[in-house]
């Protein structure tokens, strides 16, 4: 039997899913740039819960109809259909486009019309004036999300080719249009004026990706059918729409139990939020769109082999970088908040707050990383309605628990809950995953096997992570005294120097234990001394 070539899927793999994480990774940080401009102008308070509050409904139709679903479920036939013919490939791109715009703006023209009915059930505890506001700013926010669904589906098309430059930079400018809805719009036009930036950065974007678009050789169509392979993209959409996404969810609970709470409730929960989001977004993303082609691409090759060793080494990937970014920011939670939000309007009750949240959702980044990564194997194997079980499944866990805690947590309630829901997710498929390779005995041994080895990293990554935190938290005692951590310039320097002690033990302890991941690491740094040499 063909041995697969491993270091063939850290080339392709890893190095896709590194030119990915970096440009997600630049988005994020002007991301953050963003929140803190928001958090400094306004604090934790009323306008900031207005402001989120206002993205709920728009957010729910775009992960229920195209993020979490069409553009899952059109990758792979895209991807098919690009493989045996580029030109039927770019047909069913138009096409799908077509169906997409007109879909979503018939969805959102209703949702519109219908909003003050629907904002009432996702804010029941808001005074009239601010269920007004949020009424204003979600009718504009839906006109956002019609441009952005053009997008998604170009993003689709565009990961099917394997072009993942310009899908990485364009939500840099949709950041750049919500920072000015803050700093122009804002001062000029009030609460309305951040409905105006929201609508910019979805041009922005949306032209971004347009131009890369035409560039590869896709075109608009004035067509609209449905044909076999619209039918095909279908057949794995429509179960996709039983899913939800956890975190929208957990974001909506906010919403509706934070409105009765104080002021900043919603605020404190989406800041939290945002944060421990980064992570999730430049690394776990990063892998799973990276290895979702090659994961449709070897079942259609049928390589089992290929297809389990890749999914092992995605899985270590994620455990490798995931775990000590959970424990860092579980121990400097605090740090975090104030370094990045801690300026004008917000103050330390809002930073409290935050952190605490913060603290809370560091346990979800594990189940909100393999989550993305085991529903994208599933579906690159046209399994549909695994995903949707679990999801199902997993929306229970995370009501139940939620209605359980939030009476005694408050909105930390709401953090608790989600922290099991994905958890629980990431478990159940896992196992479903599992029981589909092992299902053939020669698959399950070449599965068992790709088990052990995964097991075998897993537990050096542990103890790396381990000397990790015990270094890091030291860190920050042993400094302390040689610094004023009141000041904004004295918890960067402790927490830098913190996260480079803890990061050094840990990569040193990595490459020690041979894992695969810190290759990546020396290659850039042999690549770098090299040049500098020549």
């Amino acid at each position: 039997m063909r041995k697969t070539n491993l270091s063939g899927f850290y080339n392709t793999i890893g190095w896709s899913s590194l030119l990915i994480a970096v440009l997600t990774l630049g988005s994020r940080i002007v991301g953050l740039l963003r929140i803190r401009i928001f958090a400094s102008r306004f604090g934790a308070g009323p306008i900031l819960d207005t402001y989120y509050a206002s993205f709920r409904i728009p957010d729910f139709l775009m992960g229920i109809f195209i993020v979490g679903t069409l553009s899952l479920a059109a990758l792979p036939i895209i991807t098919q259909y690009t493989v045996k013919n580029k030109e039927e490939g770019k047909k069913l791109v138009a096409k799908l486009l077509n169906l997409t715009f007109v879909g979503m703006a018939a969805l959102c023209g209703v949702t519109a019309l219908f909003a003050p009915a629907i904002v009432h059930l996702v804010v029941p505890g808001f005074s009239a004036e601010a269920a007004r506001n949020v009424v204003m700013l979600t009718r504009i926010i839906l006109l956002a999300q019609v441009i952005l669904s053009i997008a998604n589906v170009v993003s689709s098309a565009l990961n099917a080719i394997r072009h993942f430059f310009w899908v990485g930079f364009a939500p840099i400018s949709y950041n750049i249009g919500l920072i000015l809805g803050a700093v122009y719009f804002y001062p000029r036009y009030n609460m309305i004026g951040l409905g105006y930036g929201v609508v910019f950065g979805a041009v922005l974007h949306t032209l971004v990706l347009l131009a890369d678009f035409y560039y590869v050789g896709f075109r608009l169509m004035p067509v609209i059918k449905v044909d076999s392979g619209a039918l095909a993209i279908l057949k794995l959409y429509w179960p996709r729409l039983l899913t939800f996404d956890l975190s929208l969810l957990s974001l909506i609970f906010a919403s509706i139990f934070g409105s009765y709470l104080a002021p900043g409730s919603i605020s404190v929960y989406s800041l939290g939020f945002d944060l421990q989001a980064v992570p999730v977004g430049v690394i776990a993303f990063a892998v799973a769109t990276a290895s979702f082609t090659h994961f449709a691409e070897y079942f259609v090759a049928k390589d089992v082999r290929a297809f389990t060793e890749l999914l092992r080494a995605s899985v270590v990937r994620i455990l490798f970088y995931m775990l000590p970014i959970s424990v860092v920011l579980l121990l400097l939670r605090s740090h975090i908040v104030r370094i990045i939000y801690g300026a004008g309007q917000f103050n330390w009750e809002d930073t409290r707050g935050t952190f605490n949240v913060l603290g809370v959702l560091a346990f979800s980044l594990i189940g909100q990383s393999l989550v993305p990564l085991f529903s994208r194997a599933l579906l690159a194997r046209l399994n549909t309605w695994t995903p949707v079980i679990s999801n199902i499944l997993s929306i229970l866990v995370t009501i139940c628990t939620t209605v359980l805690l939030v009476p005694r947590l408050g909105i930390l309630g709401v953090a608790w809950g989600y922290v099991a829901g994905v958890t629980f997710g990431a478990m159940f498929s896992y196992f479903w995953l599992r029981t589909v390779l092992v299902a053939d005995k020669e698959h399950a041994a070449l599965f068992t096997g790709q088990e052990h080895i995964l097991v075998s990293h897993a537990s050096r990554i542990l103890f790396g992570v381990l000397l990790l935190a015990v270094s890091t938290y030291c860190t920050l005692f042993l400094v302390a005294p040689f610094l004023n951590t009141h000041t904004w310039l004295g918890l960067v320097v402790q927490s830098l120097v913190s996260l480079a002690v803890g990061g050094v033990i840990y990569l040193f302890v990595c490459y020690g234990l041979n894992l695969p991941d810190v290759k990546i690491f020396s290659d850039i740094l042999k690549k770098i001394n090299f040049k500098f040499k020549s």
